[in-house]
């Protein structure tokens, strides 16, 4: 379903990759009151192996989601909603 949602909505792997990047960067952000936290959170290796090929992770919990009756269409439609909302912005 994942993959035909891609298709549907015409997302690049990149597009997917932007969007994470938006979400990582509101989050690591939201340390900013907290430098001890976001400096534990590099150290630890956390945000590296959440930024290793975090799109093809991302994708692939989402159909794994959607396989086991987690996640229905409509959710699916509304982060690809996100999704778009987001790359329209990166191209204004």
């Amino acid at each position: 379903m994942v993959k035909l949602l891609m298709q549907e909505y015409n997302f690049e792997i990149d597009d997917i990759r932007w969007y994470l990047s938006t979400v990582f960067a509101e989050r690591v952000l939201s340390y900013k009151d907290n430098r001890r936290e976001l400096t534990r959170y590099i150290w630890a290796g956390s945000l590296e192996k959440e930024l290793y090929n975090m799109e093809e992770a991302f994708l692939d919990d989402l159909d794994d989601q959607f396989q086991r009756g987690l996640l229905d269409e409509v959710h699916l439609r509304d982060v690809f909603s996100q999704i778009e909302a987001s790359r329209d912005k990166r191209y204004r």
